[in-house]
Order: structure tokens, then sequence, then C-alpha cells
């Protein structure tokens, strides 16, 4: 530990104080900050190895986590009384230790730390893999959900047989598709992608099977279809459930056998295709109610896939914001180069119900609309700072629930308290963040938290 740099964030003076005496005694450089905001403030110009944080998760270690993890050079990142939902942080170094009453126990289980994550100068800073940036056809991120989801579809590729991807909307299942298709045997041959729902029923069979020349009025000339052109390789069947009934059975008859009929020809013809569809339905629900054709469903679904939702991938959402952002200052010439704690504070608190493809619109929107080099809270669109869509929804919400949504009437100030509160749990304690959407001072934001 001899010679480390250590930053010890925690609002208690004693805890501070012990900290740093038994660290300084190990060896350590010791700095210390009462709140995320000082240590934010400090690390530009003392670059730490290693920040220990006794603060509380939604009051300040979660601020501190975002603020670190936007760095360029971010530093090892230690918390006492994690609670079990909240992340570490950092460059991939995240480490978490009770906070112990003795002061001689806690700077003890802090210098294990150092040395568990390669802190020391005998041993060079090493990055654990579980939290390592993960680049994989496109796809990018960094926590355990997507470290699955590469490995399943790893797997799924080694397997010539159709794969259904399952998922909400703008998970990004096409990008998962190319991946497949790009991880199998089958790379060298063509990928062909196609959204079923934007196809009529009475057009399917001629755009999947092609047709011959003069099968029908206007078709001056042959034309091969969808399976014929992904021939040798993979059909991306994109909503697959937004099909229609009878264009269901005669994808079926293609799938069993490969064989097709081009619409006008004599004979059929037989086409190697693998088969990768995609939907954000509960297909085996639609099968019941008479929607889907099981059958179909069976002969779809071999190996499944399911690709999770953005809001519950806090790992992901600051590694995408920045790829993305990067792109904005390649693609729209923006100067923006970062984002202000609170805005990633807000980015993470935020339920993404349009997922990665929103999370990419929101960060195109705030990078158009920045008026510094770093986004900001301001910057974001209304619906990310004000979730429920303004002041009197969110107000609703937080009222107590015997008295929202009834005829009995509160005060203004019962009113102004319930919505300050629900502002401060949606952003997770970060006072700051709350006083910019609330549009008032830090220090009025203190006064009215204050028991008169």
């Amino acid at each position: 530990m001899q010679g480390s740099k250590i930053l010890i964030v925690d609002d208690s003076d004693i805890a501070r104080t012990q900290l740093k005496q038994g660290l300084s005694d190990a060896g350590a450089v010791v700095q210390t900050a009462a709140s995320a905001h000082d240590a934010l403030a400090l690390l530009p110009r003392w670059p730490a190895d290693l920040v220990v944080s006794g603060l509380p998760w939604e009051v300040g270690s979660m601020a501190l986590c975002a603020g670190i993890r936007a760095a360029a050079r971010p530093p090892a990142f230690m918390m006492l009384s994690p609670r079990p939902e909240a992340p570490v942080a950092g460059d991939g170094h995240g480490w978490g230790a009770p906070r112990h009453a003795e002061g001689a126990t806690l700077p003890a289980a802090v210098v294990q730390a150092h040395e568990a994550l390669g802190l020391s100068t005998a041993c060079p800073r090493r990055s654990p893999p579980g939290l390592d940036v993960l680049r994989f056809h496109g796809m990018l991120g960094c926590g355990a959900d997507m470290r699955v989801l590469i490995e399943r579809l790893v797997r799924a590729a080694r397997v010539d047989v159709p794969v259904l991807l399952s998922g909400p909307s703008g998970t990004g299942k096409e990008l998962a598709a190319r991946a497949i298709h790009g991880e199998s045997a089958r790379r060298e041959g063509p990928f062909v992608a196609v959204n079923c729902g934007g196809i009529p029923e009475s057009l399917w069979e001629s755009e999947f099977f092609g047709y011959t020349a003069g099968a029908f009025s206007g078709a001056h000339r042959s034309r091969e279809g969808l399976f014929a052109a992904a021939h040798g390789g993979t059909l991306f069947l994109d909503e697959i459930g937004e099909m229609p009934l009878g264009a269901q059975a005669k994808l079926l008859r293609a799938l069993e056998g490969g064989w097709m009929r081009p619409v006008g020809a004599v004979r059929e013809q037989q086409v190697n295709v693998r088969i990768v569809a995609a939907t954000h339905r509960n297909l085996a629900l639609a099968a019941e109610q008479g929607r889907f054709r099981d059958d179909l469903l069976y002969r779809l679904d071999v190996l499944a896939v399911s690709l999770p939702g953005l809001a519950g991938r806090c790992d992901d959402i600051t590694v995408l914001a920045r790829h993305f952002l990067h792109e904005c200052r390649a693609e729209m010439g923006s100067a923006v180069d970062g984002f202000e704690t609170e805005a990633l504070c807000l980015l993470h608190a935020y339920a993404f119900p349009g997922n990665v493809r929103e999370l990419r619109n929101i960060i195109q929107s705030a990078a158009a609309f920045a008026r510094g080099p770093r986004i900001d809270v301001v910057d974001l669109p209304e619906r990310v700072r004000r979730p429920d869509g303004g002041a009197s929804g969110s107000m609703v919400r937080a009222m107590p629930p015997d008295v929202a949504g009834t005829g009995d009437l509160v005060t203004l100030e019962e009113c102004k308290h319930a919505y300050v509160h629900e502002v401060l749990r949606r952003v997770r304690g970060n006072k700051r963040a709350a006083a910019r959407i609330l549009g008032i001072e830090r220090r009025t934001l203190y006064r009215w938290l204050t028991p008169s």
C-alpha cells in the first residue's frame, strides 16, 4: 500500500479521521471528503487509486459511483456497508466491506481490498473480467446480464437450428440475430432481415418465395424472394408475432423441409436457410388465443434466447450513454464530451420503456441541445427529468394513499412536501439534482427539508 493514493468519502468526521489515521499508518497517501460533490470536485485535481465511500447509497454513493464511471481514468471503488442492490463502480474494480465500529478493523478491511484489487506498487492494476466492457458484434455492455446473453448467443450460433429471440422492443434483437449469424458456420453467407408486420398478407407469398415472369399482372420479369436471397445464410424474421395466420401456414411448409414454390412456378425449389425469429409478444399466449399457430411456434422455438430490458441493466447504462455520445460527436460534429453527475443519476433512475433505442435517442437529443461541454440535467428530455410527464402527475403519485385520488383536499404545504420527497426518491437522494428539477437553490431545498 506504500504510496497509494486513497480518497475517503464519509459524512462522519470520526469515521474519516479513523480511516485516515489507519491507512496513513499503512503507508497510503490519504485525502478525505465529506460528500460525493466534494469528492468529485477533488478527483480531477488529485487522481486517486482507490475511493472508499461510507455514504449511504441513495444519499451519496450512487452519485459518487456515477461520477467515477464517467471519468476518463476511473479509480477503483470500495463501498462500506453496501446494500445488495447497489452496484460497484470504477473501471471494473469494485469491493464491498461491512462498516465496523472498531477503527482498527475497518482500515484493515480497506488494506485487504487494496491488495485484492491489485493496486499495490508491486502489482500492476488489473481489471476483473466480470465488469470489463464487452463488445460483441455491435452489442455493448459490462454487466452480468450482458455476459450471460453473449454466452447464450454463442452457444446458439454453434447449432444450426431455428432460434427465437424474445424481449421488449428496442433491446437490440436484430443485433443479436446478426451476432448469431456472425458466430455461425453460415457467416460467409447472406444475412437477410425482414419485418413480418410490414408485409400485407396478400403480398406475403411473392415477397418471401418470389415469382415468375407473367405470374400476375405487372410481373414482367422473374424475381427471387427472401428465402432464395438468404440461401446458404440466415433469414431474420423480425416481429414474427405480427405475421397473419394465412402466411404462418405457408411459412411452416417452408421451414419443415426447406421447400418453396415461387408464385407462378410449377415446381418447388429447395433452399438452405437458417431461421432466426424475434418477437416482443408472448407467442405461447397468442397460440392459446388462436392468434399464432402452435405448430409454427414449436418449429421456431427450438433455441430460445431472451434479451433483458435496459432498466435492469444498471451497469450498462453509463457505458452505452458514453458510447452513444461518442457516436454523436462523430455524426453531428458535437463538442459535448461527457456527462454531469446529476444527469447520469437521472439516466440511472429512468425506467427506459424504449430500452437501448430510447437511450440512444435521448443522448442524441441531449447532445444537440447541450449548453455546455457536458450533458447536464437541463439538457435531458423532460420525460427523463420528470418521468411522470410533469409536476401534476408526480404530485398525485406523491400524495399519501389516503389522500390521493379521493375527495379529500390537502394543503399546499402538504402537496409541496410530498412532491419534494417524490423528486428526491426519483433521483435517489441526490439533492443537487433534485434542486435543479425543482428549479430552486440547494440551500432552499435544505431549508424545506429541515423540520420547523
